[in-house]
């Protein structure tokens, strides 16, 4: 008997390097659909068209979505519904938004809450036969944290189409409670895997692949502890050929824990910092300490790991002078990279909780199920803080990203992602590095695409050249080695 068929629907992201990661999300969802008899079908509108993949037999289409691709997915939905499919969702944004969802849209049939993968699979089976679902929310939301049971499948993931960057979770949860986060609205508490199956998961990907890129997706990597200790020297026994990523914070870094993690494969980490300046909520333990920041940045420089630094400009708190605060901190840190943008509130984070105590005010009662709009509509405004309107962050995130450039404190948005993908493609960090501060004229046209890709800038077109994408970066890259060495 043949299985049945689940159309895993992911939209073409809003910045195009996002077309060439392999989704976690979405990777469980195909993995838990192959254990409950089903044959999952990956429609990645990068590269595939729903009307054809609506042709086929499948009776169900389910996604995974972002707040940035949102809007996106509501439009595949409705497209599914219409040629008679049933639809499910589930991600981080329908666990922020919860009942809400059906308030926002109704493109969705089944919408599930929380870590609820093992619960929404019977329900999908169900539709995938054609019965009808018993319940239309799924999940208890803010639940206890807790891992998968099962170890992830890639295999949904066509080989030549993306970089070999896996994303691998260690850990699920956050033990930092930053009021501007979702992580403590998504799940409580932390729930860490056992080292060995974390290993496991790392020598499949090595016996498939090789040598594998790996990303990390803990909320906060470098606060495990005795755990995170374990699987590094984990990693260091087993000599895997593999090369990561992964979150970390700087008050976490101490030269000892930067050699062992650079012996284990890092390569770069991304540091949330958001801000350097006295009297921005941050909820950070290094916000009043920038000197920390630059000791840890230093320690993990030294064993050559690239560091990404993140800001937020507009959290409560902010104005232009604090701006101008953190600008002068950033001089005093040798960030390899620095990226960052407006704040924006998020549904159920500490700040929507309790605007009142972090004088937020709300312009539109209704903009929790209008977010994945606002996120994209430069002119609609849902919130001020007591110093700013969301026109004012936007202003000064622009002024701060220009100084960044002017000053030449760090590349701009060369994230850790960026970097390990071009790392995969056989590239060296000082080769991108270079390119990365070219003016674009200098650039031809397929470093140009490249390099726009890699900086993920909104707006660059991909089809008919998205299938081609990663061996034009491995062209790219071996050029500029080459070049580099002569």
């Amino acid at each position: 008997m043949n299985r049945r068929q689940v159309l895993i629907v992911r939209p073409q992201p809003s910045r195009g390097l996002g077309a060439f990661y392999r989704n976690l999300g979405l990777t469980m969802l195909a993995t838990y659909a192959q254990a409950n008899d089903l044959e999952p079908q990956l429609v990645d509108t990068t590269f595939d068209q729903l009307d054809s993949a609506l042709e086929s037999s499948a009776r169900v289409a389910a996604f995974s979505l972002y707040i940035d691709d949102f809007a996106a997915g509501i439009d595949l939905a409705r497209q599914a519904k219409r040629a008679g499919l049933s639809t499910v969702l589930g991600g981080p944004h329908a666990t922020l938004l919860g009942e809400e969802v059906f308030a926002a849209t109704d493109a969705f049939d089944v919408v599930g809450i929380g870590d609820c993968l093992a619960e929404a699979m019977p329900i999908i089976a169900d539709l995938a036969i054609g019965r009808s679902a018993t319940l239309r929310l799924v999940g208890d939301g803010a639940g206890p944290a807790r891992l998968d049971a099962l170890r992830p499948d890639y295999t949904i993931w066509p080989a030549n189409r993306y970089f070999p960057v896996f994303p691998v979770e260690f850990s699920r949860g956050c033990r930092q409670h930053c009021p501007f986060c979702t992580d403590p609205v998504l799940r409580r508490g932390v729930a860490v895997d056992p080292v060995e199956r974390t290993l496991q998961t790392l020598r499949d990907l090595v016996a498939r692949h090789g040598r594998i890129w790996v990303r990390f997706v803990d909320s906060s990597m470098s606060s495990l502890g005795a755990d995170l200790e374990q699987l590094l020297a984990a990693m260091i026994a087993a000599d895997l050929p593999i090369e990561w990523s992964a979150y970390a914070y700087p008050h976490d870094v101490t030269p000892e824990l930067a050699a062992r993690m650079a012996r284990a494969g890092c390569r770069a980490l991304f540091l949330g910092i958001e801000s350097l300046a006295h009297g921005v909520r941050v909820g950070k333990h290094h916000t009043k300490r920038p000197e920390e920041v630059a000791r840890a940045v230093d320690a993990l420089r030294e064993h050559g790991i690239f560091v990404h630094g993140n800001f937020i400009i507009g959290l409560p708190g902010e104005t232009g002078a604090t701006v101008e605060e953190t600008l002068s901190g950033l001089g005093k840190v040798q960030f390899d990279s620095v990226g960052g943008g407006p704040f924006y509130l998020t549904p159920n984070s500490t700040f929507d909780r309790r605007p009142d105590s972090f004088g937020i005010r709300i312009l539109d009662p209704a903009w929790r199920a209008r977010q994945h709009v606002n996120f994209f509509d430069p002119d609609h405004e849902y919130f001020a803080t007591a110093t700013l309107t969301q026109g004012q962050m936007k202003a000064l995130a622009s002024t701060f990203r220009r100084q960044v450039e002017l000053d030449h404190l760090a590349c701009w948005n060369l994230s850790d992602y960026a970097l390990l993908c071009w790392l995969s493609a056989g590239g060296r960090a000082d080769d991108l590095v270079k390119l990365w501060s070219l003016p674009a004229d200098q650039l031809d046209p397929e470093e140009r695409l490249v390099l726009d890709v890699l900086k993920e800038k909104a707006g660059v077109a991909l089809p008919g050249r998205a299938a081609s994408f990663v061996a034009t970066t491995k062209r790219i890259a071996t050029t500029a080695r080459l070049a580099a060495s002569r």
